[in-house]
C-alpha cells in the first residue's frame, strides 16, 4: 500500500473531528451485516479489500487524535479479515487509534455466511459505506479493472464555498441542546447482569414497505419523516408529561455538490438538521408526520445543516484539535436519543458474483442504554430497522418495545392515510 505523503493531504478533512468525541459514552463505528446463501470466496475477498485500499488507503491506517492524521497500522488485507465460529462475538469495541479502519469477520452457519465489516466512522460516514460497499463488490467481481482510473476524491472545497454563500443565520435558541432532549428511562439492575453487546433487526415486508410508500405519496411527504416522527413518538411515549419532539436527523452534505463535481467520496460528508415540533401524545400519528415534514422543509430551505459544521470549518485550520472538539460538542453533540437513515442499498450494485446476498442490515454505533439509536435503511425493497446496544437482558428488550412501537405506529400511518385518501375520494 502507498501513503499520500503529502502532510495536508493526509489531513484534509475536518469532519472527521465529528466523531471524536463522547468515546466513553459510544465508540464511532458503521457497522454491516451481510447474509449469504452460500460460502463466500475468502481469497477473493481478500484481494477485492487490497484494491480497495489502493483507492481508499486510510483503510489500512490507524487514526492520530494529535493532528487528525492517518498513519500506517497493516500493509495487507489478510490482516483486517477473519473467518470465526458461528457463535463467536464479532462485536468487540475496536481501537481505531491503534488499528486499521475497517475489520471483517467471516462466520460459517452451515448454511451459508454472515460477514460483518465494521468501519470507522472517523473515517466515514453511512453515505461513504454505501459507496465503498459498492466500490468492494466490483473489485471482488472485476477484479483490478474497477479500480482503473477511480480515485476518493475527499476535498472540502465545494463545502467552503457553500458556506461562503450562506451566512450564518440568528439562532432562536440552543437548537442543538434542546431544552427537553428525548430520552428513556435509566433501568435498575437488581440481578447485577454484566450488560453485553446486542445487534437486532427487523425488515418489513416488501407488502408493508409496497404500502408505506405509497402513503408517503398520497400524504406528500418523505419515508424518512414517518420513520423520524414515528420513533421520535415510540420514545416520548414514556415520557408522560412530554409534547416535544426534538430529534437530531444526520443529512448528507454530498447533495450539495453539482453532479458535475460528482466523485468516489468515502469520507465525512454528514451533517445535521435539528428538527423540534409540539406533538402531543395523543396525536394522529399522520398529523405528526405532517408536521415533521413541514418542519424539515423548512430546515431544509434554510440550508440549517451547516449550523451543525459552520465553526468547525471556520476554526480547524487554526485551533487545536481540543478546541475543535469543544466546538463540535457545542454544535453536534451526542444526544441520547438518535436517529439515522442509511437510505436504499442498491441491490444491483451490492453483488458478490457466485455468492447470492440475502440480507443486509446497516446500523451504527454500539451504544450504552439508556441511550438509544435506531438505524433505517432500505435493501431489496425491505425496509430495515435495527440498532445495536450494550445492555442488559431488560434494557435491550426496551429497545425492542420501542422498534415495535415504531412499526405499530406505521401501520397506523399507512391506516390514516388510506382513510384520508377515501375521504378526499
Amino acid at each position: 500500500m502507498i501513503l499520500r505523503e503529502d502532510p495536508e493531504s493526509m489531513n484534509e478533512n475536518p469532519l472527521n473531528i465529528l466523531h471524536t468525541i463522547g468515546f466513553d459514552q459510544l465508540y464511532p463505528m458503521i457497522r454491516c451485516q451481510l447474509k449469504f446463501a452460500t460460502p463466500i470466496d475468502s481469497d477473493r475477498l481478500i484481494k477485492a479489500v487490497n484494491l480497495t485500499a489502493q483507492v481508499v488507503p486510510e483503510l489500512f491506517c490507524r487514526y492520530e487524535m494529535r493532528d487528525n492524521s492517518w498513519q500506517p497500522a497493516v500493509k495487507d488485507a489478510s490482516e483486517v479479515i477473519e473467518t470465526v465460529d458461528a457463535d463467536a462475538d464479532v462485536d468487540t469495541t475496536p481501537d481505531w487509534e491503534k488499528n486499521a479502519q475497517i475489520r471483517f469477520d467471516i462466520q460459517a452457519d452451515g448454511r451459508g455466511n454472515k460477514m460483518t465489516i465494521t468501519m470507522s466512522h472517523i473515517l466515514t460516514d453511512g453515505s461513504g459505506f454505501k459507496q465503498y460497499l459498492y466500490l468492494l463488490s466490483d473489485c471482488y467481481n472485476r477484479g483490478a479493472a474497477a479500480i482503473a482510473g477511480v480515485e476518493n476524491v475527499v476535498n472540502l472545497d465545494w463545502l467552503e464555498d457553500l458556506l461562503k454563500s450562506h451566512p450564518a443565520a440568528v439562532k432562536h435558541g440552543d437548537v442543538d441542546h434542546p431544552a427537553k432532549p428525548l430520552a428513556l428511562p435509566q433501568l435498575t439492575n437488581e440481578t447485577d447482569e454484566q450488560p453485553r453487546h446486542n445487534v437486532s433487526g427487523w425488515r418489513l415486508t416488501p407488502e408493508l414497505t409496497a404500502a408505506l410508500i405509497q402513503a408517503t405519496h398520497s400524504q406528500g411527504v418523505t419515508v424518512n419523516d414517518v420513520c423520524l416522527t414515528t420513533f421520535g413518538k415510540a420514545v416520548q411515549a414514556y415520557d408522560r408529561g412530554g409534547d416535544e419532539l426534538a430529534i437530531p436527523c444526520p443529512t448528507d452534505m454530498r447533495q450539495k455538490i453539482s453532479k458535475a463535481h460528482a466523485a468516489l467520496r468515502i469520507a465525512n460528508h454528514t451533517a445535521r438538521f435539528n428538527p423540534a415540533i409540539h406533538s402531543p401524545q395523543d396525536e394522529p400519528i399522520a398529523t405528526a408526520v405532517a408536521k415533521m415534514h413541514v418542519e424539515m422543509q423548512r430546515l431544509k430551505d434554510q440550508d440549517q445543516f451547516l449550523d451543525s459544521v459552520r465553526s468547525l470549518m471556520a476554526q480547524y485550520k487554526s485551533e487545536p484539535i481540543e478546541k475543535l472538539q469543544q466546538i463540535v460538542e457545542d454544535n453536534y453533540h451526542v444526544r441520547a436519543i438518535a436517529f439515522t437513515n442509511f437510505g436504499i442499498i442498491d441491490d444491483s450494485r451490492l453483488v458478490f458474483e457466485g455468492t447470492p446476498l440475502t440480507d443486509c442490515l446497516l446500523t451504527g454505533s454500539f451504544r450504552y442504554a439508556p441511550m438509544f439509536q435506531v438505524a433505517c435503511s432500505t435493501f431489496k425493497g425491505q425496509l430495515n430497522l435495527g440498532f445495536n446496544m450494550i445492555g442488559t437482558t431488560d434494557e435491550v428488550q426496551v429497545g425492542r418495545v420501542v422498534i415495535h412501537d415504531m412499526i405499530s405506529r406505521i401501520k397506523d400511518f399507512i391506516a390514516e392515510a388510506v382513510i384520508g385518501a377515501t375521504v378526499i375520494s
